[in-house]
Order: structure tokens, then sequence, then C-alpha cells
């Protein structure tokens, strides 16, 4: 239930700190062009262990889990440092500890807390395949490998000169203000004449 709450609002503040371990945060990576296969990438999320105890904000995080488990402030401080250390004794013990939806949670001598994460490839979003004609509209770069190093052409959609020229006929923006502009005018002579 604890580990629940703690996932929970590590995913809606993109930073939470657990004592003894260190603070996880939450990393966006952005969408990504494969252009050897032709298919976006969606954007991802990535949690990572930031660093070894540097505490962020632990009241609001104390506040939350309080208001979560109906109890005051200290007591879920104290229940939440009791899994944090429980955690972090369990990881000690050279074993790893699973963290559903962030990874595994091991000590490594040189670096202290590692996390290895869950599932690397793991998307809400699936690929987007995409056309040659496709990312040529969109302006994207296509690269060709010839044996020889990478050549980076770019493509420009095709333009259509009639598409492009807009009919004098239909621009009458300019009497429309020109009339209103007269209309003005005359309003103010009538009212002062």
């Amino acid at each position: 239930m604890l580990y629940e709450l703690f996932y929970k609002y590590l995913i809606l503040n993109g930073r939470a700190s657990m004592p003894g371990i260190g603070t996880f945060g939450v990393e966006q990576v952005p969408a990504t062009m494969d252009f050897e296969n032709k298919k976006l990438n969606p954007p991802t999320q990535n949690i990572r262990l930031e660093s070894f105890d540097i505490a962020t904000d632990t009241y609001s995080l104390y506040n939350y889990l309080a208001r979560e488990l109906k109890v005051d402030e200290s007591d879920a401080a104290r229940r939440f440092q009791e899994f944090a250390h429980e955690i972090q004794k369990q990881a000690n013990a050279n074993q790893t500890v699973l963290l559903p939806g962030i990874g595994r949670l091991r000590k490594d001598i040189e670096k202290g807390f590692v996390v290895e994460p869950e599932n690397e490839n793991k998307q809400v979003l699936q690929d987007l395949w995409i056309s040659k004609t496709q990312a040529a509209n969109t302006g994207l770069l296509d690269i060709y490998s010839s044996g020889k190093p990478a050549t980076i052409k770019e493509y420009s959609p095709e333009t259509n000169p009639e598409k492009m020229i807009v009919k004098e006929s239909d621009d009458y923006w300019w009497v429309i203000a020109i009339v209103l502009a007269i209309m003005g005018l005359g309003a103010l002579l009538y009212y002062y004449i």
C-alpha cells in the first residue's frame, strides 16, 4: 500500500525522495525519428535514481501520505521511513528489490544504490510507421547510406503554383476597411456639423 502511494506521488510530481536510498526522478524522453526503419518512436518516461540521500521536499510527500492514509503527518513520516529502511535493508543484503513501474533496486559497492529499469522498451504509445512521402511532407531529413559516409538529403514538398497564388478577386478586405472608415468619418461630420 505504501509503495503504491509513493509511486503515485513520484509520477504526479516528477521527483520523490526515499530516505537512505536517494531521490527518484522522472525523465521525459522526447519522440525520435528512426530514418532507417521509417518510423516515428513515441515519447517515453524513464525513472532514474538521481542522487544519494538528497532530500527534495519530504514535507509535501509526508503531507500527501498523511492525507491518503488518513493519519497524522508524524505517523505517515514514521511509516514511510520504516518502509524505506526495510527496502534499504533488503538491498544491502545483496538482494535486488523489485519496485514495480520503476525497476530493480540493488546495492552497488562503487555507486551506492542503482536502479536497473524494469523494461526500457515500455511504451504507452505505439511506433508510427511513415512512408517516404509522409516524411518528405513533414520536412524531416531522410538519410541514405551508400557505403560512403552518410549523405543527408532534405526533401521539400512539391509546390503547386496554382495553390500558392491567391486570387485577387477573393481578396476584398481592404475595400471593407475603406467603407468603414468613410462611414466613421461621415458619422463624425454629422455629429459635429
